[in-house]
């Protein structure tokens, strides 16, 4: 599969995120196919695995904006959520959404994989 056919499952703005790459589709699919790598989201899956939660709000955070940046909706709000539960002292439910948000980048990660 090209970059182009498999944009719109992994990346629903189209418009805003190519607008934020200043229109360049290269950097932006080298961002993206360097998605499987990222520190930030092999530590979440690490701790998800683990269940070690000492260092999750920087993790979650962190790849918020990476997710953000690059147009990953579902992982960007779902790290969102995680972000917020933590802050507000409610860890427990933040627990029961790092399934959701490994799932949104498991998803990105399959797309990924079938990249040409």
């Amino acid at each position: 599969m090209t970059f182009d056919e498999i944009f719109d499952f992994i990346i629903p703005n189209r418009e805003e995120t190519i607008k934020r790459f200043s229109g360049n589709l290269e950097l932006l699919e080298k961002f993206v196919r360097k998605f499987p790598q990222d520190e930030n989201w092999v530590s979440l899956k690490k701790a998800y695995e683990t269940g070690d939660w000492s260092n999750m709000e920087m993790i979650a955070h962190t790849l918020k904006g990476y997710a953000g940046n690059i147009g990953f909706k579902k992982l960007f709000d779902e790290c969102s959520e995680i972000v917020r539960l933590i802050r507000s002292g409610e860890t427990d439910k933040a627990k029961e959404v790092l399934p959701k948000a490994i799932e949104a980048g498991v998803e990105i990660e399959g797309y990924i994989a079938k990249l040409d």
